[in-house]
């Protein structure tokens, strides 16, 4: 299962790491960000902007949902 998120920033998407498998990945058009234990844990970090992406990370708005049911499953 795959999550995405449309910001002014980028596409985030959250899904499966092929690294591993037991860690979800979090990426913006493409390009790794971050691994995380939880799809709801990626999607905090966007949230609370420490997603590792400084054009995000940095701006004074917009914020991302406020949990999963925010983003777009594909």
């Amino acid at each position: 299962m795959a999550y995405i998120f449309r910001s002014p920033s980028g596409t985030f998407l959250i899904g499966p790491d092929e690294e591993d498998l037991s860690l979800c990945k979090l990426c913006i058009g493409g390009l790794w960000l971050r691994s995380f234990e939880t799809e709801e844990a990626a999607a905090a970090a966007v949230r609370h902007k420490c997603t590792g992406w400084p054009e995000w990370d940095r701006a004074e708005e917009p914020c991302g949902p406020d949990d999963l049911s925010g983003w777009e499953e594909i």
